[in-house]
């Protein structure tokens, strides 16, 4: 089995080792890099290329949110799961607009910060109930999804992938839903992003609900 790789970012090393701690109790986990500050963790996922990158917002020389920004421009592959103290709508936004794939506050318990890390390896962005309803509020307060109708530009295809994208399935699920295989379901979703200009599923939910997708 394929373990998951994970590189750890926050500026506390008595942070990075409880959280270790915790990655340790799952033998599907790996971690492969430490970093302390946001430079250290863009240059770590350009040269180590995880799974998935656990980032705090506040870090010396660039924040979470900065290298999340700096990431996207290299990489959209690996999963950001932002780990941090803050719960104002507005870090959140600028959170999930920098291309975060989750956000978990550092209250959460245990179970919790390993559910995020599964969710995220199989390609499902982990927002809980009360940072979702933040980032929606955010969304709409900035006026970020706006309201011509950029699906003109979708195929009827990527309509149906974009619904169900916003309901919540993978893009395994998608495939066996269609009977198209995973790598279509893949440049299906690349294209739609690409096409709306959207970053993750979040704003994809978001975009979804003010055209009355869903």
């Amino acid at each position: 089995m394929k373990k998951i790789t994970v590189v750890l970012a926050d500026d506390h090393a008595i942070m990075r080792d409880g959280l270790k701690m915790v990655l340790q109790t799952d033998k599907s986990v790996v971690i492969v890099g430490e970093a302390s500050n946001g430079k250290e963790a863009v240059d770590l996922v350009r040269s180590l290329n995880p799974d998935i990158l656990i980032v705090d917002i506040n870090m010396p020389q660039i924040s979470g949110i900065e290298a999340a920004q700096l990431i996207r421009k290299f990489n959209n592959t690996v999963k950001i799961l932002a780990l941090t103290m803050h719960d104002q709508e507005n870090v959140i936004l600028d959170a999930v607009q920098a291309g975060v794939n989750g956000y978990l506050l550092k209250m959460s318990d245990m179970d919790e910060f390993l559910a995020a890390i599964k969710s995220l390896a199989k390609g499902i962005d982990y927002f809980p109930a009360a940072i979702a309803q933040s980032v929606m509020k955010g969304l709409q307060h900035r006026g970020a999804m706006q309201q011509e109708d950029l699906s003109i530009n979708l195929t009827p295809r990527e309509k149906e992938i974009l619904t169900l994208i916003a309901k919540g399935n993978t893009s395994q699920e998608i495939a066996g839903k269609l009977f198209i295989s995973y790598f279509t379901v893949s440049k299906h979703r690349k294209n739609i992003l690409d096409k709306l200009g959207l970053k993750n599923t979040a704003e994809v939910l978001m975009y979804a609900m003010n055209e009355k997708l869903i």
